[in-house]
């Protein structure tokens, strides 16, 4: 069970700050409310109850779970955007450039980019805040959404000077938000941590709280962590269905990655129930099935997220669930496509990632190589514990042991707790005769993947 005691002294330093308006004495006594433990296997198929190992009890309460308002149809949700898109644009073509009518409409195709993946609602929306900040640069909110799509394809330091440009106009909570999230792919953690806490400051709601909650996550911080997911949830405002099935698709996930599996289900549900067939929080489910053992079943949810999102970071998974189900030619072949979209949408400058190419590579064992060079140049550019642990992989693959492990290393010391990390370090270990330092890395493995389904060894081997 989650204790206040057992949360660093220094953290509520933190919240401390957040206090203004004596808002964080409330916070506090709903935070005992929010992180008791709570038995929740009974509500989890018997197939995936299971309890956690050894270390802090982040169950969440199901009261605060819970999505408190009237669920409207996702269909006519978007039919909705759908009109006010088309009509946002005839008001331009009939009255002529406005930078506010830009604005909105860029907004609505974000809003719909980051719900579809779609690349073409990703370049209308730069295409409008563009429109928009060449007719007046300052002050203009379309600087923000223009920073959102950067962020999105992955052009960081661009994003994080677009707010910044903002910030020198006008303080704002959203253009803190965007650094915050920047930082944290980058894998700057306190600059992430700096922007983060301004911007709860500055607008103690949902989003604030799950941005928060995410860096504390990447810290390790997993009590502070489970504090902030549960009390995003619990200041959520009706009007903004997805983003509240967003939340709890972010918070399965981290439970899901701390091995709380039960947790993870009904966090997960809720999400579902809130959005059904909502693609960040199936593909959570799946892997969900993937680290229990139940691969085909995974498989399918993966392709179900895939065709929802068109993201092919669900290819990605879908192909290791195949492999673990014993069809690595089938695999092998989904990887081949994956590297195929991939490498065209970088060509053309999309949303493409070469992270999503280093791990397919990988996972293949071809054109190790090249995967290297990549991965070492998304470390110069991001240092963040997924670029260190891709590049370990092809590492290892190549039979550099010591290379990789000083990767491996470098990852750990951010605080992260990640199963495939432990699981690598351990295998590292082995080839080098460390039994000892092996045996401690599983035990950690073991703790935040306690399904041990084989999952996390997958595109580990040597050369």
């Amino acid at each position: 069970m989650v204790m206040f005691k057992e949360v660093e002294i220094r953290s509520w330093s933190r919240l401390l700050a957040c206090a203004a308006g004596g808002f964080f004495l409330g916070a506090l006594i709903v935070g005992v409310v929010l992180l008791r433990g709570r038995t929740v296997g009974g509500n989890a198929p018997a197939a995936r109850a299971l309890t956690t190992l050894a270390g802090p009890d982040l169950s969440p309460d199901p009261a605060v779970v819970h999505y408190k308002f009237a669920i409207t149809q996702a269909a006519t949700d978007r039919a909705d955007m759908a009109s006010t898109i088309a009509a946002l644009e005839a008001r331009i073509k009939q009255f002529g450039k406005s930078p506010y009518d830009y604005n909105e409409v860029a907004e609505q195709y974000l809003r719909r980019a980051q719900e579809d993946g779609d690349k073409a609602d990703y370049d209308a929306a730069e295409k409008a805040a563009t429109a928009s900040l060449a007719i007046i640069r300052n002050p203009n909110a379309g600087l923000l959404t223009l920073a959102k799509v950067l962020s999105a394809r992955h052009d960081f330091r661009e994003a994080i000077a677009l707010a910044n440009e903002q910030l020198a106009q006008k303080k704002s909570a959203g253009a803190y938000g965007i650094i915050a999230t920047a930082e944290l792919a980058l894998g700057e953690l306190p600059q992430a941590m700096d922007a983060a806490n301004t911007a709860l400051v500055m607008k103690p709601d949902t989003g604030n709280y799950m941005m928060r909650a995410l860096v504390l996550e990447a810290q390790g911080r997993d009590a502070e962590a489970a504090f902030d997911f549960a009390r995003a949830a619990a200041v959520e405002s009706y009007g903004d269905a997805p983003g509240s099935a967003h939340l709890r698709a972010l918070w399965g996930r981290f439970l899901l990655r701390r091995g709380d599996y039960a947790g993870a289900q009904l966090v997960l549900a809720e999400a579902l129930r809130i959005v059904p067939e909502f693609p960040l929080a199936t593909a959570q489910e799946a892997e969900l099935a993937l680290r229990m053992g139940h691969a085909k079943e995974a498989a399918a949810e993966f392709e179900t997220a895939f065709v929802a999102s068109r993201q092919v970071r669900y290819l990605i998974d879908q192909a290791r669930a195949q492999e673990l189900a014993g069809d690595k030619p089938g695999a092998d072949s989904l990887r081949d496509q994956v590297e195929t979209i991939v490498r065209g949408e970088l060509d053309e400058g999309g949303l493409g990632h070469r992270l999503d190419l280093v791990e397919v590579l990988v996972d293949r064992n071809a054109k190790i190589s090249e995967a290297i060079a990549l991965a070492q140049d998304e470390v110069t550019r991001r240092p963040s514990v997924m670029s260190r642990f891709q590049l370990a992989r092809a590492l290892a693959r190549s039979g550099d042991t010591g290379a990789a492990m000083t990767q491996v290393q470098a990852a750990l010391a951010t605080g992260a707790h990640e199963a495939e990390l432990y699981e690598l370090a351990a295998r590292l270990e082995r080839q080098k005769g460390g039994g000892p330092r092996a045996a401690m890395y599983e035990r950690e493995a073991d703790r935040y993947d306690p399904g041990r389904s084989g999952w996390r060894a997958l595109g580990m081997d040597g050369k």
